[in-house]
């Protein structure tokens, strides 16, 4: 098992090397510090309450349930950062740059991943032929968040599978 978590581990930080200093630009810079924030609170709260102050009756239905999705996955990811206290890249590597507000938290898993494939895979249950365009920003979000040097891999794909899991449990269990 041993070997196995370090094998795990020396893949991550490969990958997450890779991401972070292969293909720096200013232009990706930029860009990367902007999308990173169709994952923060700002976005993903206010979308969903928007539905549910504007809109209709389905549009009703779609913003509470994003929000039920949001609040719920976000409290297991604050219990699983809280139990593995994993530090920031940058704040294990005196060479990364954060090219955004840093973060104090711990890394694992990535809050804005979670909260970004959340919405989306919400969204994308009552808006398929949206769900390339909602699943892509998505991912954008998360490879943004080891971009700018506040998440390894590993944390991002973790709140990938936590968004499927409460997305998919919580749409079936309203569907019933």
């Amino acid at each position: 098992m041993n070997r196995l978590t370090n094998q795990l581990l020396t893949m991550d930080l490969q990958l997450f090397d890779f991401i972070y200093t292969k293909k720096r630009s200013t232009f990706l810079d930029y860009l990367m510090s902007q999308i990173t924030h169709l994952g923060g609170a700002v976005f993903t709260i206010l979308l969903p309450c928007l539905f549910v102050i504007f809109g209709n009756r389905e549009l009703d239905n779609v913003g509470y349930e994003a929000l039920l999705v949001l609040s719920s996955s976000h409290l297991l990811v604050y219990i699983i950062k809280r139990i593995t206290n994993r530090l920031r890249p940058y704040r294990l590597f005196e060479e990364i740059e954060v090219l955004d507000i840093p973060f104090e938290e711990y890394s694992f898993p990535s809050g804005h991943t979670t909260a970004s494939f959340s919405l989306a895979i919400t969204l994308s249950f009552y808006f398929p032929f949206f769900s390339v365009l909602f699943l892509s920003l998505a991912l954008l979000v998360g490879v943004s968040r080891i971009y700018l040097g506040v998440h390894y891999p590993s944390d991002v794909i973790v709140g990938i599978i936590i968004s499927i899991l409460f997305s998919s449990m919580i749409h079936l269990l309203l569907s019933l």
